[in-house]
């Protein structure tokens, strides 16, 4: 691998970071996606932050985060209603 390229240098950049080299920048794409979801950024918003033409392509993704929003949503409506 040259030492110019931009692989080598996310590598070099993890290991002075103490993380992991098996991270990528997809990896951390994803990572930083599903935490936006989980903190209730909607479905929407993640479409045209991500690029995708359709909000099923974000969904299909992300299905797993909004899932979490889903039982957040539900407590949240139980706390109002006092259950």
């Amino acid at each position: 691998m040259e030492p110019c390229t931009f692989t080598f240098k996310f590598k070099k950049i993890l290991r002075k970071n103490g993380l992991p080299e098996n991270l990528n920048v997809h990896s951390l794409r994803h990572n930083n996606d599903s935490m936006l979801i989980a903190q209730g950024v909607d479905a929407r918003t993640m479409t045209d932050l991500l690029g995708h033409a359709q909000p099923s392509t974000t969904l299909d993704i992300y299905s797993h985060a909004f899932d979490k929003n889903k039982r957040l949503a539900g407590q949240k409506l139980s706390e109002a209603m006092g259950l």
